[in-house]
């Protein structure tokens, strides 16, 4: 026999385009969806936004690196929750392409953001464009 589980009382909001690009800046760790022959991917990473963009790196020999070049539609999302049931999510939807402008790419590899947490070296530089974004948050029962 299973028990009912508690009827929710949170709130659920959807925020504006302004706080959705505001929520991508204080975080640094965001996801990467597509898809690819292998089928569906969701890769954890780090990233910085720069101009409106996200921009991540990634190695030559990794499933991200076919990203650089070119992919039409691209999922990245962010998120954040608490143990009181506060939460907020962020996703943005647009094409991924490899930076090849050399003062663009000297501007991410040095980018605190985005030094890599697993080490190696990240050479390749991909550039998510902003074509969507939309998010929404949880507010928690607060009696």
């Amino acid at each position: 026999m299973s028990t009912p589980e508690p009827r929710s009382t949170g709130t659920l909001v959807q925020l504006s385009e302004e706080e959705c690009r505001a929520l991508l800046e204080v975080t640094t760790v965001g996801r990467v969806a597509f898809v690819d022959a292998e089928g569906q991917q969701l890769i954890p990473l780090n990233f910085a936004v720069l101009n409106g963009d996200i921009y991540f790196r990634t190695s030559p020999d990794s499933v991200l690196a076919q990203l650089a070049d070119g992919h039409p539609d691209v999922a990245f999302g962010v998120d954040h929750h608490d143990v009181f049931r506060v939460g907020w999510n962020v996703t943005v939807r647009g094409p991924a392409v490899g930076v090849t402008d050399a003062a663009t790419i000297d501007r991410v590899m040095g980018h605190h953001q985005l030094r890599p947490w697993a080490g190696g070296v990240r050479p390749i530089v991909v550039k998510v464009t902003l074509k969507s974004i939309d998010g929404r948050r949880v507010l928690g029962n607060t009696t």
